[in-house]
């Protein structure tokens, strides 16, 4: 008996030393855009899959995940208590949020999201809310390879045979693939140094498309983690078709499992 308890006293002490040695994370999620190429008058972020709101998907993915010690969503400033009002009817509070208003572009955004988080977390995660079917395990593998490598993302694998076509539209060649990747979200990074970097981006007039450009121009390595394809970001009605497909075919393979 005594054995037994100084094995788990031994096994608890190890776990508090873990948990404490886990830098800690925050989740950016995007949720600014308006959406405009699904063609109606509302932000795609709150159009449902399901029943349940795109961005609500992605705040719960968030939520699920161990890694993430708190989470803040940037919108549109005219969508901040539509966005809160959200969180509270689906339930998404087990973790501290908060809903900030957002820039004139993606990577303004993304610096105010960033900003807003605590000095506390060491790392950020930032995601497009519209990469709604991201799951925690996925959030959870980028955010680890952030850990030990200091800049991370999320990336598909290109399937299509890629070509490089001219002002013209004629191909001027066939792109090896096999050192081709989608860049997708997260994008998981060390806080403090994203922070200078993206300063220094805004300094000298800088525009990226996404955030790993920004490492990029200062000659920071960001590593790569492979992902599902169905981290894709919902922009069309056919993405909302596909997105509802996907996640009736995950929920009838767990009812199987169950």
């Amino acid at each position: 008996m005594k054995r037994r308890r100084r094995l788990a006293g031994l096994i608890a002490g190890v776990l508090r030393v873990t948990l404490r040695q886990r830098p800690k994370t925050a989740g950016v999620i995007l949720a600014a855009g308006d959406g405009t190429r699904m063609g109606g008058d509302v932000p795609k972020q709150f159009l449902p899959i399901l029943g349940v709101p795109i961005l609500v998907r992605s705040a719960r993915a968030f939520e699920e995940c161990a890694e993430i010690d708190e989470i803040v969503i940037v919108t549109r400033n005219g969508d901040l208590c539509a966005v809160e009002a959200l969180l509270s009817e689906y339930g998404v509070q087990k973790k501290p949020i908060r809903v900030i208003a957002g820039g004139e572009t993606r990577q303004k955004s993304a610096f105010l999201g960033v900003s807003a988080t605590s000095k506390k977390c060491r790392f950020v995660a930032i995601h497009d809310a519209a990469r709604c079917l991201v799951t925690p395990g996925e959030i959870t593998s980028v955010i680890r390879l952030a850990h030990r490598r200091r800049a991370a993302t999320a990336v598909s694998l290109i399937v299509d045979t890629v070509k490089r076509i001219d002002a013209k539209g004629r191909i001027k060649e066939t792109l090896d693939r096999s050192e081709l990747v989608a860049a997708a979200t997260p994008q998981a990074f060390d806080r403090d140094y994203y922070i200078a970097v993206a300063a220094y981006a805004e300094k000298k007039g800088t525009v990226v498309t996404d955030d790993n450009g920004l490492f990029e121009a200062v000659g920071q390595t960001v590593y790569t983690v492979p992902c599902s394809g169905d981290n894709f970001k919902v922009t069309t009605l056919a993405d909302l078709i596909r997105a509802e497909a996907i996640l009736s075919a995950r929920s009838s393979n767990e009812e199987k499992k169950e």
